[in-house]
């Protein structure tokens, strides 16, 4: 037997350990994924401060060493996709946190889980509705005339369509990874729209509530292979990380909590919205409004926030709002990050929020001259009214 044989026959060969390491780790992950610990979500302290059918509006406990009159009110419209929490994750990765460390007065709109009496809903019933609602009982909570508007995703199209029509109880718009100018072919959810006999009318008149699992799977395919693999190997990677894994469990609970929309909002949003791109031409009118929105009606100051790296929401569509507005102080602030990096990354805790606060800080609210008007109707936390202004929504005939 040469020498190099004989080395190598007594050398311990350290396969069968790595096996043995690789076999333990999988058990683990096993364990793991029969026996999740459970997370904490949406952990910052918060009062209701009006609600109407499932909508609420909460209100985040200032910290105590701040003074109410110097902390300007800043109200989150999210979109009706999933739950707002992704906004307050965790201690440390909450926009709500590290804004009230700033000293903004925030406030925020739960949208609760449509049920079957939601199913006929339509945008007119948001905007005009619930709202305005919700920005009347902020300012009465806040003693103003005036508030902030901040509206992340779909809440961002949303909340450009409120100050287009209600600018006079807003002191600046900010609209965060909102889809706006849809005249894009960056993210594959706009060609999906764009393609031949996709009819969204035909999918919100057969579901009537549109189910998350519908819009998750669209998400999903935008990335297949890290949804599907890659996080999940970097979960591996990473099991004796205590913060990596709770951080893991808990944007995978966000991920699978979404919830149903209702049809008619899905199929004008497609419709109005992806297919004929009408609200930066000036053509979009809400069922139940005649109004077109004109976004030249906006001199708010007006401020986009942008994830560079959005595949869902690319910087395009939200940032193009700037040339529609008719505001003369506008701000654009970036970060490299993703759609839901903007709010859930460290680096944007450290950089992005700091700044957006100070920016709402150049803008002072002066405190309210006399009561507010509000618009009739019973309310149900407040002096809000439970139906929105305007004539009732008209109905799209079924094709």
């Amino acid at each position: 037997m040469s020498a190099t044989a004989s080395a190598s026959a007594s050398a311990p060969s350290a396969f069968p350990e790595a096996m043995d390491a690789f076999a333990t780790k999988l058990r683990r992950a096993w364990e793991l994924a029969l026996f999740p610990p459970a997370v904490q979500v949406g952990q910052t302290p918060s009062d209701v401060l009006y609600r109407d059918g499932r909508m609420r509006v909460l209100h985040y406990r200032p910290p105590p060493n701040l003074a109410a009159a110097n902390r300007p009110p800043a109200l989150f419209v999210y979109a009706l996709i999933n739950k707002p929490y992704i906004l307050d994750l965790q201690p440390g990765l909450s926009v709500v946190e590290t804004l009230r460390a700033h000293g903004i007065d925030v406030y925020l709109i739960d949208w609760g889980t449509p049920t079957v009496l939601d199913q006929d809903r339509r945008i007119h019933d948001y905007v005009n509705g619930y709202v305005h609602a919700a920005v009347q009982a902020t300012c009465r909570a806040a003693g103003t005339d005036r508030i902030h508007l901040v509206g992340y995703c779909m809440g961002g199209t949303f909340s450009a369509m409120y100050a287009a029509l209600h600018p006079e109880g807003l002191a600046s718009l900010s609209v965060m990874a909102a889809p706006l100018d849809f005249d894009t072919r960056a993210s594959f959810l706009n060609v999906w729209a764009q393609a031949p006999g996709f009819d969204p009318w035909k999918i919100a008149r057969t579901y009537r509530l549109v189910p998350p699992e519908f819009l998750s799977s669209a998400f999903g395919m935008l990335d297949p292979l890290r949804t599907n693999y890659l996080k999940f190997l970097g979960l591996f990677d990473h099991l004796d990380d205590k913060a990596y894994v709770e951080n893991f469990l808990r944007m995978e609970r966000w991920n699978n909590d979404g919830i149903p929309m209702a049809g008619p909002t899905f199929a004008e949003f497609l419709d109005k919205g992806f297919q004929r791109n009408l609200l930066v031409r000036g053509e979009w009118t809400l069922d139940g409004d005649d109004r077109r929105i004109d976004l030249g009606r906006i001199r708010i100051p007006t401020a986009t926030i942008v994830g560079l790296n959005d595949n869902l929401v690319p910087p395009e569509c939200t940032e193009r709002v700037l040339r529609h507005v008719g505001s003369t102080e506008t701000e654009r602030f970036e970060h490299p990050s993703g759609h839901i990096g903007l709010s859930t990354s460290r680096r944007a805790h450290q950089d992005l929020w700091p700044r957006f606060a100070q920016w709402l800080k150049q803008h002072p609210i002066p405190r309210a001259t006399s009561p507010r008007r509000t618009f009739g109707g019973r309310g149900r936390t407040g002096s809000g009214s439970r139906r929105p202004p305007g004539r009732p929504p008209r109905h799209r005939p079924a094709a």
